[in-house]
């Protein structure tokens, strides 16, 4: 099964660190932090990784060629697929469209930090759209994820009073039939293009299953994360 990895976004929250690089590759713990990630995508058995970079592409690019694997890692790069004037988290979908095989596939974003359990338990034999959720004792800074015996019924983003503690963290199994979806699109209140609203659309006619979470989730957002991060990181190793 292939796995795409979104790391096209500029990371304006971490703007001071992100002028001159992509936010996948800040160093933490001497590392480019998208290499955690691909430890353990490469440690779930995935074979063919598709990696959609957009900012400061180039940089993306001398990273990733310095990543040690046997694994195939592909980087496309999303401004030239589709050009700069489409942004937000289905875009990188579109990106890889034509280079996805197979009729399923695992997406995820390129700021995150997930087990390899996890990873694994996306890859279940099961024709349903997949999506993992997390229990978060503040919901509200998230997308939250509606449910009904397990089932999505839609996703809300940032609510002000959520109806359920399960956000959802950007890791998804989809169907090639997703592609359809997102060609046709609107952009969101934001202005941009949101894999959620794909989802969502989905869950209105078929069976879109949350998968929660077993193992970690940490998220490379705001500066205050990276001090974090490198503190779960050495602490991991040790």
């Amino acid at each position: 099964m292939d796995i795409v990895i979104a790391a096209a976004g500029k990371g304006t929250r971490l703007q001071q660190f992100t002028e001159e690089i992509p936010k996948h590759i800040i160093e933490i713990a001497d590392r480019p932090f998208i290499f955690y990630l691909l430890d353990a995508v490469v440690a779930a058995n995935f074979r063919r990784i598709i990696i959609v970079g957009g900012h400061h592409f180039e940089k993306l690019v001398r990273a990733i060629e310095d990543y040690e694997t046997d694994s195939e890692i592909i980087v496309v790069n999303q401004f030239d697929k589709i050009g700069e004037d489409k942004y937000g988290t289905a875009c990188p979908l579109l990106a890889a469209e034509d280079i996805i095989q197979g009729d399923r596939f695992l997406y995820t974003m390129g700021d995150h930090l997930l087990s390899v359990e996890d990873l694994e338990r996306m890859q279940m034999s099961t024709r349903d759209t997949l999506m993992a959720t997390i229990e978060h004792d503040h919901p509200e800074r998230y997308g939250v994820v509606e449910l009904e015996d397990n089932r999505v019924l839609r996703i809300i983003e940032k609510p002000k009073n959520p109806k359920s503690n399960s956000v959802n963290v950007g890791l998804y199994t989809l169907p090639s039939k997703i592609f359809r979806v997102v060609h046709n699109l609107k952009t969101s209140e934001r202005g941009e293009y949101e894999i959620t609203d794909a989802i969502n659309f989905l869950a209105k006619d078929e069976v879109v299953r949350a998968v929660p979470l077993k193992g970690y989730w940490l998220d490379l957002g705001r500066p205050e994360d990276i001090s974090s991060l490198v503190h779960f990181i050495n602490n991991k190793q040790s």
